[in-house]
């Protein structure tokens, strides 16, 4: 692969934007029809029941922000 950093360095900030988002774009791609993991799915699974049941163990947004970061 020969790619010439030093051109793309020369583009314009917007230039050089829309290319990365192309490149990240292009890598999105690769992954979008791949399956998902069974152990993924299984953790996941696994969090969901966790947070259903303990939803007594979940506090108002208010309460945390003034516990933690009013001090």
């Amino acid at each position: 692969m020969n790619i010439d950093k030093e051109v793309i360095l020369q583009l314009s900030t917007e230039e050089k934007r829309q290319l990365a988002f192309e490149l990240l774009d292009s890598i999105d791609e690769e992954y979008v029809d791949q399956p998902i993991p069974a152990w993924k799915i299984q953790l996941i699974e696994q969090r969901i029941n966790l947070d259903k049941g303990n939803s007594t163990d979940a506090r108002p947004w208010n309460e945390v922000r003034e516990k933690y970061f009013n001090r």
